[in-house]
């Protein structure tokens, strides 16, 4: 007997199974994010998030209350983020953030009004 006995083909079997097993892992691991400026936002502080969701509102605020919805997983907005911020002294707004990083939002009133029962500050 070569010493490889009977468990030679399972072996074999098991061993490219586990390396594709293994490879896929990896690939997935280093996948790059759907929205990378989503990405950063969330490894942000809440302050540095309230304060980049403001940049994107078109009118002068001082975010406070960041709270991040969640991201569209398929269809014609894969990729894009949802986020919602208050002004301080002022209305919400809920933020948009494509996977190219450009905002656009909406005062959180007329967002539940036509928001399809969406509304800021709940996730999806």
């Amino acid at each position: 007997m070569n010493g490889f006995g009977r468990s030679t083909p399972v072996m074999l079997a098991v061993v490219p199974f586990c390396w594709v097993a293994g490879l896929s892992a990896v690939l997935a691991q280093s996948a790059p994010p759907e929205n990378r400026y989503n990405e950063r936002l969330l490894h942000m502080s809440p302050q540095e998030q309230a304060s980049k969701l403001a940049d994107h509102l078109g009118v002068w605020c001082v975010g406070t209350r960041p709270f991040y919805m969640g991201m569209t997983k398929s269809g014609r907005a894969q990729g894009y983020a949802y986020w919602s911020v208050t002004c301080a002294g002022a209305q919400s707004y809920m933020v948009q953030i494509s996977p190219q990083g450009q905002g656009a939002a909406i005062d959180c009133k007329s967002f539940k009004e036509g928001g399809e029962g969406r509304e800021c500050y709940k996730a999806f």
